[in-house]
């Protein structure tokens, strides 16, 4: 199964995560704060970047392999940190040797037109220049995707903005740094004897 594949399933969660900032916004509901969760059958933790939490019911949806992420303001309906508007997608799949190129990551989207790309710090990144609407509604075409090895696994990133967003140029590339330098391998702690 291709990591993207992941992402569509993700995408369906996305419309109800946009339909619950919609409800945020009237105050019909509230939603704890997750800032931090085990993805890959508990093998890589990801933690939120500063300001932005991750959707609970992704994580139910998805039997732990895909998280969506979005500014705990808009999640939980609480005041907090103000950040720009994102949703991010975290896609885990088990037994991956080496991450991609970025032209490799960049092939399941052709025939997008491609933006910067390159790799950082374990990181392989690529800007994709259109489609990103087609997972937001009002966002912008423009959107930015990423892949890094953990523990093993291959962990597929996204960040999508609305349209005219800061996070759609290098702003964008910095979040999925930060994204990416939130997951780490999960600790396995010794049992007290």
């Amino acid at each position: 199964m291709s990591i993207w594949t992941s992402e569509a399933k993700a995408a369906r969660a996305l419309a109800g995560l946009l339909l619950l900032s919609a409800c945020l916004e009237t105050g019909e509901t509230q939603k704890p704060a997750v800032r931090a969760v085990a993805l890959g059958g508990g093998a890589v933790v990801l933690d939120a970047p500063r300001g932005y939490c991750i959707d609970p019911d992704s994580l139910r949806q998805s039997s732990g392999r895909v998280a969506l992420l979005a500014s705990c303001v808009s999640l939980t309906g609480v005041p907090g940190i103000v950040v720009a508007p994102a949703v991010m997608t975290v896609s885990v799949l088990p037994h991956a040797a080496a991450a991609p190129t970025p032209e490799s990551l960049a092939r399941p989207l052709a025939p997008a037109r491609i933006g910067a790309s390159g790799t950082q710090d374990g990181l392989v990144y690529v800007q994709i220049l259109e489609g990103g609407e087609a997972v937001l509604p009002g966002g912008d075409p423009r959107h930015w995707r990423g892949a890094r090895i953990v523990a093993g696994h291959l962990a597929g990133l996204a960040v999508y903005a609305p349209e005219g967003s800061s996070l759609t140029g290098p702003d964008g590339r910095g979040l999925l740094r930060d994204l990416a330098a939130g997951l780490s391998a999960r600790a396995i702690v010794p049992a007290i004897r």
